[in-house]
């Protein structure tokens, strides 16, 4: 947007002043600029390499010896959708992936199925409550 323009007739005829302005405006501009350029290597859906691996590290999660940027972003994204899991078995589905299965035997114990995993899933996948034993 042109915020030069908003400013009255009679103040944009003054030529220092509105020089004045449009370094100050630039300024500004440079900055909101900056910062939704420096959001996306922050985010673990953009980020790569060595940015990605201070992002793991901030979680406490270092990465594998072998792990791609995609299998790594994984680990990454499931653990904290594990983070933000209500604990409930009402809404466990809405963080599994397609072709994963959690069965609550109500008894302290689950069945999983979960191909591909690149950890354990009792280390990926939101378990409920008190389960003491994974059957994978």
């Amino acid at each position: 947007m042109d915020y030069l323009s908003l400013f009255p007739g009679y103040i944009q005829e003054k030529p220092k002043f509105m020089a004045l302005a449009a370094a100050v405006l630039r300024q500004a501009t440079d900055l909101i600029t900056l910062a939704k350029n420096i959001a996306p290597g922050f985010s673990v859906g953009s980020a790569v390499g060595i940015q990605l691996d201070a992002i793991g590290e901030s979680f406490g999660i270092p990465r594998q010896a072998g792990w791609s940027d995609a299998t790594y972003r994984t680990v990454l994204l499931r653990k904290l959708k594990r983070n933000t899991w209500d604990g409930t078995n009402a809404t466990v589905s809405e963080y599994l992936e397609t072709g994963e299965t959690l069965n609550d035997n109500c008894d302290g114990t689950v069945n999983v199925h979960a191909p591909g995993l690149p950890m354990p899933a009792k280390e990926l996948l939101p378990i409920p409550m008190g389960v003491k034993s994974i059957s994978v």
